[in-house]
């Protein structure tokens, strides 16, 4: 099966076309950029150049995977949007990944805690916990002060990944269980989606474009505005 997978809730934007042969990747093109172009004028071009790379066109794609959020607003309907849409012109199941998760998967089998976090804004992160392919809790918004807490009373070796580890490493200091991983694992990474997507479809999630949904764990600003002057 070809999956097409792309991810654009964070500052980097990536997508991949992956082969997967007896339930595994076997072929794959990915492309990832961090650049001054929005991802509206990035995601298309990358698509229609990974599936290229493959030599192969979205009629040929068995599942599209997107990561559905928590991110920023706009690249999260941005990425849900764009597959929405080609879900829909080319009759294609699809798959609405955790970007929490698809980070993690850049770490997995290393037998750490994997604790990827991203920018919340407001002092907050976005925030799961992984360990041997299972997650230890759903995804949340959380203070930096209350997930080291947590991690600390572990007592496990943690590594940290995901575009809030820099602010996260902050308040972490010395504590010594807790590391950050890598430059190249901490990014958004498409092939971690495709294959958190397999997976899923897998597991028989896969569903129709009309009910694919972007998750934003908390309301926007301007619902938040638009709260406080209602109340």
């Amino acid at each position: 099966m070809l999956v097409l997978a792309v991810d654009t809730t964070a500052l980097t934007a990536s997508a991949a076309v992956v082969a997967f042969e007896n339930g595994v990747p076997d072929r794959y093109s990915l492309i990832t950029v961090k650049n001054r172009l929005t991802h509206s004028e990035n995601l298309m071009p990358m698509v229609e150049k990974a599936l290229s790379a493959m030599e192969a066109s979205i009629n040929d794609i068995g599942l599209i995977a997107v990561c559905a959020g928590p991110g920023s607003f706009t690249g999260v309907r941005i990425g849900v949007a764009t597959v929405k849409g080609l879900a829909f012109t080319n009759d294609i199941p699809c798959v609405g990944v955790s970007t929490l998760e698809a980070i993690a998967e850049n770490l997995a089998g290393t037998g750490n805690i994997i604790c990827p976090v991203m920018d919340a804004r407001r002092n907050q992160l976005y925030n799961a916990l992984f360990k041997d392919g299972n997650r230890l809790c759903e995804d949340r918004l959380i203070s930096a002060e209350d997930l080291l807490d947590r991690l600390v009373s572990t007592g496990e070796r943690v590594t940290v990944c995901g575009d809030g580890a820099k602010v996260f490493m902050k308040a972490v200091g010395d504590t010594p269980n807790i590391f950050s991983a890598s430059f190249a694992a901490t990014d958004q990474n498409a092939l971690s989606v495709a294959y958190a997507g397999y997976k899923a479809y897998t597991q028989g999630k896969a569903i129709s474009s009309d009910k694919l949904q972007p998750v934003y764990l908390r309301a926007s600003q301007a619902e938040r505005e638009r709260e406080e002057k209602n109340k």
